[in-house]
């Protein structure tokens, strides 16, 4: 055991400091939505104050160096709740009302169903709505959310102006402001659940338009669901409206004696555009740029994690799924996942590559990191001949220097290295 130990400490700094818990622990997975890279304080911050969060990672891990699987909502949630990537599932694109996760998938709530935990999800699911797809029938045992892309934060309506918030399978009606509806019904999930394992989802609707911050009088909430509406300060109090939901659910983890066996994982499914900020990254939502895919990571798990610490390996969203499960004592060799364990794995110290694909119209890009290395290709539909360029993060975080012609060899081989990912996937396909 001394030696496991030992070889955790090289890996990661001494980040993980204790044997494996005696309790099976809780899990809290917080996912914000279409915010800045650098638009929480952790991240570099300077106008938005985010002290719940700032405490978060002071207590345990920050990762510099992680990225959604994908710049769209659908797809990396959909990777988050498989450990898969979107193109090995068969889900690469948003959906609407049809469609949806195949409920033949394992995935992380059914999972943990099995190993008795419960289950709950308040905000967005966006997975799918009919009962062969949505939150129940992946193993979730509360939903009190919405499917839709996002909902007006007061009235509840979605864009086309009906009625969304949605508890288990039916539309219910309640007043508030939803960030706070989100983290009160997260923290009675809590209580309720405080004597056996749980897994709680909290999924923020921060900060997606409508931009509507807390406390606002009824005639200031019919604003639209265009990106382009509202300020930067409408904005900014929408984030520091999340981190204060944020710092109750943690000040409850500690009142109900459960701070110290529980797993606390802060991330965003993909970046935004419009009044987000994610500076010093280029690109932003629905864009394979490090702006639209380089996203904060933030765990804390006391007595295993170093606290204050900063990793700087690279790391994926489908590496939340396998995380959790082996936390939570799940065998999860036979599923053939595509993340690792940030915690235990001890092949983490190894090269990694990392892929991405997506495709909005005719235009679509794919891209792969090795290393410091990141390739990103345009494809313009229905033209065959892809643009590539080749760019240093280590010296070019904003991708504004393209060394495509410098090291044409290695460029060459990575785009090989995309072509053939692409062929492994598809060949895997979706389960039928």
């Amino acid at each position: 055991m001394r030696s496991f130990v030992a070889i955790l400490v090289a890996l990661y700094g001494a980040s993980c400091l204790a044997d494996a818990p005696a309790e099976t622990p809780n899990v809290v997975l917080i996912v914000a939505d279409y915010m800045g890279a650098s638009d929480i304080g952790p991240y570099g911050a300077t106008d938005i104050a985010t002290p719940s969060l700032d405490s978060l990672a002071a207590q345990g891990l920050r990762f510099t160096n992680f990225y959604a699987a994908a710049p769209i909502c659908g797809p990396s949630r959909a990777a988050m709740m498989t450990g898969k990537y979107p193109a090995r599932i068969g889900f690469e694109d948003n959906i609407g009302h049809d469609g949806g996760l195949n409920a033949s998938l394992p995935t992380l709530p059914a999972l943990l169903k099995k190993q008795g935990y419960k289950n709950g999800l308040f905000g967005k699911w966006h997975l799918g709505q009919s009962e062969e797809t949505d939150p129940l029938a992946h193993g979730f045992d509360e939903f009190l959310g919405f499917h839709d892309w996002s909902i007006n934060s007061y009235t509840h309506r979605n864009d086309s102006g009906e009625e969304s918030l949605t508890h288990n399978r039916s539309i219910v009606e309640r007043d508030g402001y939803l960030t706070e509806i989100l983290t009160d019904e997260s923290i009675r999930f809590m209580e309720e659940n405080r004597d056996n394992p749980f897994f709680l989802y909290l999924s923020y609707n921060t900060a997606l338009p409508p931009y509507l911050g807390p406390d606002l009088p009824p005639d200031r909430w019919d604003a639209g669901f265009d990106g382009g509406a509202g300020t930067r300060d409408d904005y900014i109090s929408m984030v520091e409206a999340m981190d204060a939901g944020i710092g109750r659910l943690l000040d409850s983890l500690n009142d109900l004696g459960l701070a110290e066996n529980t797993l606390v994982i802060f991330t965003y499914d993909h970046n935004g555009r419009h009044l987000a900020r994610n500076a010093p990254f280029s690109g932003g939502f629905a864009t394979l740029n490090e702006g639209g895919i380089r996203v904060p990571l933030i765990m804390r798990w006391p007595g295993k994690f170093a606290e204050g610490e900063t990793l700087h390996r690279p790391a994926i969203g489908v590496d939340i799924t396998a995380t959790i499960l082996n936390a939570a004592g799940v065998a999860s060799e036979s599923l053939n996942l595509d993340g690792r364990d940030l915690v235990h794995d001890q092949m983490l110290n190894e090269q990694r590559d990392f892929f991405w694909r997506i495709t909005l119209g005719d235009f679509g890009q794919a891209a792969v990191r090795h290393g410091n290395w990141k390739l990103l290709v345009h494809r313009f539909a229905p033209f065959s001949i892809p643009t590539v360029y080749l760019y240093d993060l280590e010296t070019d975080p904003g991708e504004s220097r393209d060394l495509y012609y410098q090291h044409q060899e290695l460029a060459d081989r990575l785009h090989r290295d995309i072509i053939e990912w692409e062929a492994t996937v598809s060949e895997t396909g979706p389960p039928e």
